[in-house]
């Protein structure tokens, strides 16, 4: 019977964060060339709830689930940092450019900032897609998708997520002259995108880029990168805050 009693007794496991409120705000606030309409957010006051549940949140325990927490927790924390500061011409214009690690947040009842929720929650994946999934509020970045991460459906949508970063500003290539600049986040981030094979005459973290890039490209594009018959250098970072 004291068995029984323990049972019914113990509390019930606590129900998923809903990221509905945060889809809301996607869909309102963000256009398809993941231009971020700043003024309304703040305005309307549209990521207050979803901020104060991240707070409180349990932090999931199914792998995806718990990824996908971590990049929209990292991604709706960074629009709402913008979003109380606008109107601002970069991101970087926030404490001297230290933003990402002078602020805290607490979520899921932890103190973090932007830095640790992304180096120390969602970098240990060791996963270059999470690169084109996170979003720095800056043009540089790979757009902010329109669409909250869930744990279901979180590969195919990183996997999206990489084929779009691919599509737009993770690399610029000049045919005619030989020539492909790629973005920086593949420098800055190297030791995440060595699980291919670099083309031929293409070595370091160029040659990891032109791989990487290559494995989300379209048919011909794909082809010319894995013949290394090009010279690399990296694109200038766009630090541009990614506002309507």
């Amino acid at each position: 019977m004291l068995a029984l009693i323990l049972v019914l007794a113990a509390p019930a496991p606590a129900a998923p964060l809903d990221h509905q409120p945060w889809q809301a705000v996607l869909s309102a606030h963000v256009g398809a060339d993941g231009r971020v309409d700043y003024a309304a957010i703040e305005a309307s006051g549209a990521l207050e709830g979803y901020v104060a549940a991240l707070a409180t949140a349990t932090e999931p325990q199914d792998p995806d689930a718990r990824l996908a927490f971590w990049i929209n927790a990292y991604n709706a924390l960074t629009v709402d940092l913008v979003a109380d500061a606008w109107p601002l011409s970069s991101i970087r214009d926030l404490d001297a450019g230290k933003v990402w690690d002078t602020r805290r947040f607490v979520v899921a009842g932890q103190a973090l900032t932007l830095n640790q929720v992304e180096h120390e929650r969602i970098r240990p994946l060791g996963d270059g897609r999470i690169h084109a999934a996170v979003n720095c509020a800056s043009l540089g970045c790979p757009a902010l998708a329109r669409e909250a991460y869930q744990g279901p459906t979180l590969q195919a949508q990183l996997d999206a997520a990489a084929r779009r970063w691919v599509a737009t500003n993770a690399w610029v290539a000049d045919r005619a002259a030989g020539t492909v600049r790629f973005n920086q986040i593949f420098e800055w981030y190297a030791d995440d995108f060595v699980r291919a094979t670099p083309p031929p005459g293409q070595g370091g973290a160029l040659g990891q880029a032109a791989a990487w890039v290559a494995g989300y490209a379209p048919v011909a594009d794909a082809a010319w990168l894995r013949s290394g018959a090009f010279q690399a250098a990296w694109a200038d970072y766009d630090w541009s805050v990614n506002g309507r």
